[in-house]
């Protein structure tokens, strides 16, 4: 019986080739759990820290400065990369919680069977490692969610405003203009007298929309001095129907492009592969697994969108699409992975656009640098 345990207990000690302790955490809210393995896959200790400056005082007493350190991605995992770093921790993995799910599945689970879990796996180097960004990376990611959060709002005000205006009968009699927000029909908005609280309610949203976009104007100057100084957003904006915000987006969640081992990866990676059920012979396939950041995906269908407008090849393809498939939404899902792979070689090789019109790149480059320069 003792020879078993032990077998147990140094659970893979033969791929630890690091000959370093590893440490599993568990994070919490307000407190995280340890396992602390040996070199040879032994349980040292199991225990627990508060999430405070105190607590990882205690972490950094316990657990040996050269440690490989390993916990799942949660909403604390950049506080707690940050905080094990400043202490001087450099062998720390951050693992993706969908592929740990599917590899540590277990009917028992808490905080110190799940450390464990995730010590026993990064003692064998089996752990799903998730990508977190550098600190510059994610204030500049911040910047355009903001923007994007922004912009839906407006969006969601406009619509508002709009059937307001069409309830009351009054739509049709604003200036007809292709933007239904054009300076002349808001001036005529403006200018509509109800003679009762429906001046003071029209009133309250069109301030409030001027008051939103007011918001955009400092994160929109900051993001495109950001963007000028990214090579990778300037080869995004040799696409057609992509400018230098929509090319931030996807510069900003494709990130380095090697570190993809290939195209399939960047498309898992925003969701536009269908998801697989297998069974011996049989295989099957389903809807888009629509996994990772949303985000990401709806800059990459604003993208489909406007180069489709502007690029006749990519027109065309999803056309022909359209009448192979006899569907709109597959068509557009296949056409957005097409895209994706050509600005996923455009990353590697740092070639333009194949279809580039070299005139329009010329304009979006002055008014990118002439704005900084400004």
């Amino acid at each position: 019986m003792k020879t078993r345990k032990r077998g147990k207990e140094n659970f893979g000690h033969r791929l630890n080739m690091n000959g370093v302790e590893v440490a599993g955490i568990d994070v919490g809210e307000n407190e995280s759990t340890v396992t602390l393995l040996s070199q040879s896959g032994e349980v040292k200790e199991t225990f627990s820290f508060s999430m405070d400056e105190n607590g990882y005082d205690g972490f950094a007493s316990k657990v040996p400065m050269n440690a490989r350190i390993a916990f799942e991605a949660s909403g604390s995992a950049y506080d707690v990369n940050r905080r094990l770093r400043s202490l001087g921790y450099s062998d720390i993995t951050v693992a993706s919680p969908k592929e740990l799910s599917w590899i540590a599945k277990s009917k028992k689970k808490n905080d110190r069977v799940d450390s464990a879990k995730i010590a026993k796996l990064h003692l064998v180097n089996m752990l799903p490692e998730a990508h977190l960004l550098e600190r510059n990376e994610q204030i500049a990611r911040d910047l355009l969610i903001q923007r994007v959060k922004l912009g839906q709002e407006i969006g969601s005000l406009k619509s508002t405003i709009l059937s307001y205006l069409k309830r009351e009968g009054i739509e049709k009699q604003l200036p007809n203009t292709t933007d239904n927000f054009s300076s002349a029909r808001r001036k005529a908005t403006l200018s509509l007298k109800f003679g009762d609280d429906r001046d003071l309610v029209l009133k309250t949203m069109m301030d409030r929309l001027e008051f939103l976009e007011r918001q955009t104007e400092p994160l929109q100057v900051r993001i495109k001095a950001i963007a000028s100084e990214s090579n990778d957003v300037r080869l995004l904006m040799t696409v057609p129907g992509i400018d230098f915000y929509l090319a931030s987006l996807l510069s900003s969640y494709i990130g380095d492009a090697n570190r993809f081992p290939s195209f399939d990866h960047l498309a898992s990676y925003f969701g536009i592969i269908p998801e697989t059920r297998d069974s011996s012979s049989i295989r099957r396939r389903g809807r888009m697994s629509k996994d990772g950041p949303s985000l990401a995906r709806w800059a990459l269908t604003v993208a489909v969108d406007t180069t489709m407008k502007m690029n006749k090849p990519i027109r065309e393809y999803y056309r022909k699409e359209v009448e192979r498939t006899g569907s709109g939404k597959y068509a557009h899902v296949l056409t957005a992975k097409k895209l994706l792979r050509m600005m996923y070689h455009m990353l590697k090789t740092g070639e333009h656009w194949k279809w580039e019109d070299e005139a329009l790149t010329g304009r979006k480059m002055e008014s990118l640098d002439g704005s900084q320069a400004e």
